[in-house]
């Protein structure tokens, strides 16, 4: 029963981070050429081809880091609880590369797709001619890598660690109350497990 729990709380976790239901599909405007254009040459500017997968890598291993940084004292100072985080961090951004690589053209057309859904053609403009001056260039191609600024990554460790011991919080009443209500109705607990089963 504790191991249907678990695999509940894990669909629920996917459910909550899923996008909503997409919009009605309608017939895009007539300058949408022009709007994907503008925007794809902004992506390239803030995100060169070149250098994507690298980037995206480093901020991975960046967020990595500020998690391990989170980690109360207590648990980083004992060796055998730190090789344990620290095994399956690094074993997690190894499994995520590849799905990254996979998914990044999607990620790309999605983000000019919604820059067109943002901004008007004018706008599009107006933020290209900005992201060709050197300013420009620099502030887009350098956006991610704020996160791993000392200041924001500190704050960004605190802000993990607080969230981890709500999260512990709440994920452990959830599973008591589920293992209860599963109890107390053992014919839902049999159709799930039948459900379960049969995927």
């Amino acid at each position: 029963m504790k191991a249907m729990v678990a695999s509940i709380f894990g669909a629920l976790l996917l459910a909550a981070s899923a996008p909503s239901a997409a919009a009605p599909v309608t017939s895009p405007p007539a300058d949408q050429p022009a709007k994907l254009a503008e925007a794809n040459a902004i992506i390239e500017i803030m995100f060169p081809p070149a250098d994507r997968e690298q980037t995206f890598d480093k901020l991975a291993a960046d967020l990595a880091g500020q998690f391990r940084a989170g980690i109360p004292a207590s648990a980083s100072t004992d060796p055998g609880f730190k090789a344990i985080v620290d095994q399956y961090l690094d074993r997690a951004l190894q499994l995520q590369k590849p799905l990254l690589r996979k998914h990044l053209p999607a990620m790309f057309e999605a983000m000019a797709l919604a820059y067109t859904r943002e901004f008007s053609i004018t706008e599009l403009r107006n933020i290209h001619a900005f992201a060709e001056t050197p300013a420009g260039r620099h502030y887009l191609s350098r956006s991610t890598a704020i996160l791993s600024d000392p200041a924001v990554a500190k704050v960004n460790s605190e802000m993990i660690a607080d969230a981890q011991k709500l999260s512990m919080a709440l994920i452990t009443e959830m599973k008591d109350e589920l293992l209860a209500y599963l109890k107390a109705h053992p014919e839902v607990a049999e159709r799930m497990a039948a459900e379960s089963k049969a995927q």
